[in-house]
């Protein structure tokens, strides 16, 4: 089942798909799939750019100075009409305009700002690091004085000026309390040139400021111009998910695995208790999957009856999460949710704890534990070969050898490049969808050619030893 509605810019449609029936426990667990799809709505594919107030933090050291400028000539000349637009540099100064705080991009602007960049200053020279916290209140008092609809930090930065208080292990860091400042004033991408910087606080202002973390090579001016198309799909800023839950339900985790992977935080409401709702942000027209998990006490209510657990509402479409606890001896095989819900709730699960191993064997790499690394890496081979996520293979193929997919053994070789692991730690974050299975096909069942092991008509792999069918 599904239900469409209408959001500004957006149209909706939610599914939620659950296994219907359930062992009843004191604490059971319900995992439910709920797949949200944006589509165009309206006149408009893209945000005008009248809309839009753009500041250009540029941070690179002295190397990478004069590829800087022939990006920055590119990417200011490039900019269409009307967008207001500060471009900073040298530790947090302003490069251009030379007048004022805000230029306005049009044909009497673009020589004079593909001129006036080349003045822009490297980080470092003669000067303390200016640190990530620098650019980021620069661009927050910037956009105080400019209240567009879109307000939007491009960060190119190549860790130059990374500072002492670009911490976000510790939530009192100066950076820590900047995003928290920051965060709902405006968004942020961050666009990496070079392999030199810490991935760790970049990751936090991409996902802090809801954009994304790129690697790019010096000439980031194609980086700039796709973040920047991007900026401009975005037909809605901020999409929240209520979930509304019976008493009955003590717990609720609702997270996104694809096309990123968080954890969302839940804000509830003081005279609602039991309704929850879930910020999602930066969407245009696409597709989004979460897992919605419900802790649940089932000591009190009826067996063989649906139940409606809770209801899910985006945007105006609402779907409920009906289940039915089954008597004890009745549902042996429902410990092993069946059907097509389960097997995308399955498929799910598994590229949630592919995705996280990924991450954290190239941090382990990132970190020279070789050991930990292959163990993770080995891990996320073994589930991505069992929901055939090709994508992750290459990833690891890039810092390690497979040596036995199905049974999730890699070796890492003694020299990995460090610039190709941080690279990858901003490249495995986002952009990758999750594949679920199609419906069971009907036909006669089909036999392993390795090892005899009976398979339906519809297996990818055997269940046996592991052989793509």
């Amino acid at each position: 089942m599904g239900r469409t509605a209408a959001t500004p810019g957006l149209g909706i449609n939610l599914t939620v798909q659950v296994a219907k029936k359930q062992r009843p426990d004191q604490d059971a667990r319900i995992d439910a799939h709920v797949r949200v799809r944006a589509s165009a709505a309206g006149p408009r594919d893209r945000v005008p750019a009248v809309d839009i107030a753009l500041v250009v933090a540029v941070d690179v050291t002295a190397e990478r100075r004069d590829a800087a400028v022939a990006a920055l000539a590119g990417t200011v000349g490039a900019l269409p009409d009307g967008l207001s637009y500060t471009v900073l540099g040298g530790g947090g100064g302003q490069c251009y305009p030379l007048r004022g705080r805000w230029a306005l991009a049009g044909p009497d602007d673009r020589l004079q700002a593909a001129f006036s960049v080349g003045r822009i200053a490297a980080s470092a020279e003669g000067r303390a690091p200016a640190g990530y916290t620098t650019w980021l209140a620069a661009a927050r008092e910037l956009f105080a004085e400019r209240a567009l609809p879109v307000r939007h930090l491009i960060l190119v930065t190549d860790g130059g000026s990374r500072g002492d208080g670009d911490d976000t292990a510790r939530p009192d860091s100066a950076l820590s309390l900047e995003l928290a400042r920051s965060e709902g004033t405006f968004t942020a991408d961050v666009i990496a040139p070079g392999a030199g910087w810490d991935p760790v606080p970049l990751l936090a202002v991409a996902k802090r400021l809801h954009g994304t973390a790129a690697s790019s090579p010096d000439d980031f001016a194609p980086a700039m111009a796709t973040a920047l198309a991007r900026l401009r799909r975005v037909h809605s800023p901020e999409l929240p998910i209520e979930v509304t839950v019976r008493p009955a339900v003590r717990e609720v985790t609702l997270t996104e695995t694809a096309p990123h992977q968080q954890r969302l935080e839940p804000d509830r409401f003081r005279d609602e208790p039991h309704r929850l709702e879930f910020r999602t942000h930066q969407w245009q027209p696409e597709s989004r999957d979460y897992l919605l998990t419900l802790r649940a006490d089932a000591s009190n209510d009826p067996l063989g009856v649906p139940l409606q657990l809770a209801e899910v509402a985006v945007g105006g479409a609402v779907e409920p999460v009906v289940v039915r606890w089954l008597p004890s001896g009745t549902a042996a095989d429902t410990a092993r949710i069946s059907g097509a819900a389960g097997r995308d709730i399955h498929t799910m699960n598994v590229s949630t704890q592919m995705r996280t191993a990924l991450n954290h064997g190239y941090t382990a790499l990132d970190l020279d534990r070789r050991e930990r690394a292959e163990a993770q890496l080995g891990l996320a081979v073994r589930l991505a070969t069992e929901i055939a996520a090709d994508w992750v293979l290459d990833e690891v193929r890039k810092v390690a050898r497979i040596v036995d997919g199905p049974q999730g053994r890699v070796s890492v070789g003694p020299a990995v490049d460090p610039g190709t692991v941080r690279q990858g730690l901003l490249n495995i974050t986002s952009g990758h969808p999750v594949e679920l299975p199609g419906l069971p096909v009907s036909g006669p069942e089909i036999r392993c050619p390795d090892c005899d092991h009976p398979a339906g008509p519809a297996a990818g792999f055997c269940i046996d030893c592991g052989r793509r069918l």
